[in-house]
């Protein structure tokens, strides 16, 4: 979250481990619909995958990113779909600064929160997400670490590898940070090229998550360890979905 945008050199790769996902889609109408959801703000939307996704699901959606780089691949991807959804420029540390009004739902998805390594940054960046729900909305966000996954944590991730493209993970921890090297590799019949990009990610687990959001003034906070809303189990989930209501 430097004011470099380090997403400048991988926003046109980003895409390329972008899988649908049918039980993504089915969690978010299901958890929508239960917490009577009408508008919502991804705001790490990216390049606009999932407001495309929120969107054919029915509901009114706005998108803000830091990157610049993403933003100009999500105004692409919206408009390849023949969507006209808004899409701010804005640090989610600073939200009430560019909306005014009040959201339904805040969505900061795929480890986008802990981007942001330092915790003071984080409790503003989760009172700034709370100050632009209406009483009674809903933030939600989630990343790949768990307990259980951090007890013995990988060192390689072979995302994809099909005919034309590859992509490896490689990870790296040092005290409370984990380093995500990015390798792509494109292999087809005309074309052999390689890309690097790194990315570092704190890690933050389910006490952390108990701890921040209190203080923040989260309340009837949910962890759940999957899509199908299993509750977060700190022995098996593989994963940490946050649901914390204003």
């Amino acid at each position: 979250m430097s004011e470099n945008d380090m997403y400048e050199d991988f926003a046109d790769r980003y895409d390329w481990m972008n899988i649908h996902d049918p039980a993504r889609e089915v969690f978010f109408k299901t958890l929508f619909k239960k917490n009577n959801v009408s508008d919502v703000l991804d705001c790490a939307c990216g390049t606009g995958k999932d407001l495309i996704m929120f969107h054919s699901l029915g509901y009114s959606v706005i998108g803000s990113d830091l990157s610049n780089a993403m933003l100009r691949k999500a105004h692409e991807n919206l408009k390849e779909a023949s969507l006209d959804l808004p899409l701010i420029n804005s640090d989610f540390r600073e939200l009430e600064k560019h909306f005014k009004t009040q959201f339904d739902a805040v969505v900061c998805l795929t480890n986008s929160i802990n981007e942001v390594l330092d915790e003071s940054e984080v409790r503003r960046a989760l009172e700034s997400m709370k100050a632009i729900l209406r009483p009674g909305g809903i933030l939600v966000f989630d990343q790949g670490q768990s307990d259980a996954t951090m007890k013995n944590p990988p060192r390689y991730d072979p995302v994809i590898n099909n005919r034309d493209f590859s992509r490896l993970f490689v990870l790296e921890y040092s005290a409370n940070v984990m380093q995500v090297k990015i390798f792509d590799f494109v292999h087809t019949e005309d074309k052999c090229e390689f890309n690097h990009t790194t990315v570092n990610v704190a890690i933050r687990l389910k006490d952390d998550w108990d701890r921040i959001l209190s203080d923040v003034g989260f309340s009837d906070i949910h962890y759940l360890g999957d899509l199908d809303f299993a509750p977060y189990d700190k022995n098996t989930s593989r994963r940490l979905i946050v649901v914390a209501h204003k």
